[in-house]
């Protein structure tokens, strides 16, 4: 078995390459490229959205899948796109978490996080407050995939993962979505003197998230100090 997951792993890794590589979603970050894909396959435009934005989050950067989750915003309109967005973001990250939990988790735990003292520190308090952690890491680095590779080799609770991720990418996913859809709007209508409008909205929205991020990073601090190493 552990010869087997050390070849899934092999596996798994080659694949990334091999679709970073080889795979572009370039086209698909323009308005006209989405609408085009979406556009022929009609009632299931959605899925075909949600399915882009996922392979988004398993392939490349964080930014290009949150720029393809802001094109939701022009396409479907604000809270439509927000939905399809947050369930993206929750597949694509999930799903990496749990290929990374099934095909590296032991020997990681076996091999690193036996010899390293701090971090099995880290790994006993992400069993202990995984949920906390892993949304105050969301409400910062929002769909980063270091977190949804790092964190699948620790001892964190796939529920804790799960709740924290999605309630650490909403304001996130918000920001992208409804700034988007607000600025597009408003052009479409020839508001040109309004477009101040969406960027104090889009200002509030960050204004928000910001909070968010300290409150959370107070609340960490506070976490690992009741909890000392």
């Amino acid at each position: 078995m552990p010869r087997l997951r050390l070849l899934l792993l092999v596996l798994l890794l080659g694949g990334i390459v091999w679709a970073w590589a080889t795979l572009d979603l370039t086209p698909l970050t323009s308005v006209a490229g989405m609408r085009a894909l979406i556009g022929r396959y009609g009632a299931y435009g959605p899925l075909v959205f949600i399915g882009v934005c996922v392979a988004g989050i398993f392939l490349r950067t964080p930014m290009l899948a949150t720029v393809l989750i802001a094109l939701g915003g022009v396409l479907f309109g604000g809270l439509e796109a927000f939905a399809y967005g947050w369930i993206a973001s929750l597949v694509g990250t999930t799903g990496t978490f749990l290929l990374v939990r099934y095909v590296a988790h032991d020997y990681f735990q076996r091999t690193v996080g036996a010899r390293l003292s701090r971090l099995r520190v880290l790994d006993d308090r992400l069993e202990r407050n995984g949920f906390w952690t892993v949304l105050g890491l969301r409400l910062v680095f929002v769909l980063a995939p270091a977190l949804n590779w790092g964190l699948g080799v620790t001892r964190v609770r796939l529920h804790h993962y799960v709740a924290g991720t999605a309630l650490g990418v909403l304001p996130g996913i918000g920001v992208a979505v409804f700034f988007a859809d607000s600025i597009t709007t408003r052009m479409a209508h020839g508001e040109v003197a309004t477009a101040l409008t969406p960027v104090l909205a889009g200002g509030l929205l960050m204004a928000v998230l910001v909070g968010a991020v300290l409150a959370s990073r107070h609340l960490l601090r506070r976490m690992h100090s009741s909890h000392p190493g």
